[in-house]
């Protein structure tokens, strides 16, 4: 089970501990406790600690720039119990109306990595700090940018 942790409002961390990273393809209408209702974007970050592999869900609301962390009640889980966590996470998420994909984080080259935890909300220490216009879009929101972008080259013969 999940619950909100309120001290966490990002998850900086270096390449070495990100076990996996789950992106939501879309952005659902949420309501989150305490929290303005919104668009969304959901991530799973599976981070290695001390004491194993911690599963954290991180929601991001783009239009007031805040954030709800989500921890398990598990805690840090061993290697063997991590799927396990990974797939109540996916199930939770699934659950809320985001759609997930695995951004492969372990296979992707180290320039790729550290470029993801300096621009993506959930590694920055507080969603404030997403700079304005740099927010994740998407892969909805892309397709749909890209959609207008050719409607206009084509409206433009």
């Amino acid at each position: 089970m999940f619950t909100i942790d309120p001290r966490y409002r990002g998850l900086p961390t270096t390449r070495e501990q990100v076990a996996s990273l789950h992106q939501s393809i879309n952005s659902p209408h949420v309501a989150i406790p305490g929290k303005a209702a919104g668009p969304a974007q959901a991530f799973i970050v599976g981070l290695r600690v001390a004491a194993g592999l911690r599963v954290f869900v991180y929601l991001y609301l783009g239009e007031t720039a805040d954030c709800a962390v989500y921890v398990s009640d598990a805690g840090a889980v061993p290697a063997a119990r991590y799927a396990d966590e990974e797939g109540e996470a996916l199930a939770f998420v699934e659950s809320l109306g985001f759609m997930m994909d695995d951004a492969r984080f372990r296979t992707l080259p180290p320039a790729q990595q550290d470029e993801l935890l300096r621009t993506l909300p959930a590694f920055l220490k507080d969603p404030s700090l997403v700079a304005p216009g740099k927010a994740p879009r998407s892969r909805a929101e892309e397709k749909r940018s890209a959609a207008a972008q050719l409607g206009r080259l084509l409206a433009s013969f």
